[in-house]
């Protein structure tokens, strides 16, 4: 797999997600490490017309996000972070992240930089496990069904 990085998802990349295709379908190598949670805590909210999950780059404020960590090689990176939008809309941090075994280890995540103050009042409540399907009731809108993929993000 030549250089491998962990990589922690807690949203549409997650197993049963909208985007998981883009994890299982596209060019280059992953492994499921494992679920686990963040030590710090985030901000996870659902926003804009598109539902999209935000995960703020506010640590300390939000709770303890829920997800999975894979192992993938560097093209898979890459492919990841175009989705999404690294560097110029999310940051990719190193952050700690609990395992089920009680072990803690250090993997990337993708937080959004920076948003309009009304994000936190015109979206979901804060969770700590995203559905695109759960009782927030708002489904994520896949980009494919955009006329125009720059509108996805016009609201953040």
């Amino acid at each position: 797999m030549g250089e491998k990085f962990k990589v922690f998802v807690y949203g549409t990349l997650k197993t049963g997600e909208p985007n998981y295709k883009v994890l299982s379908e596209t060019d280059g190598e992953y492994r499921f490490i494992s679920s686990g949670t963040t030590v710090e805590k985030f901000p996870l909210v659902v926003g804009t017309k598109y539902n999209i999950p935000f995960l703020l780059d506010d640590a300390g404020n939000g709770n303890n996000i829920e997800g999975e960590m894979y192992e993938v090689c560097e093209k898979k990176l890459k492919v990841l972070d175009e989705l999404e939008a690294y560097p110029t809309l999310y940051d990719r941090k190193k952050v700690e992240i609990k395992l089920p075994s009680g072990t803690t280890e250090t993997a990337f995540i993708y937080l959004l930089k920076s948003w309009r103050p009304d994000l936190l009042s015109t979206s979901s409540e804060m969770m700590t496990n995203y559905s695109s399907l759960g009782a927030h009731g708002r489904p994520y809108v896949d980009s494919e069904n955009l006329t125009n993929e720059n509108e996805m993000y016009e609201a953040m």
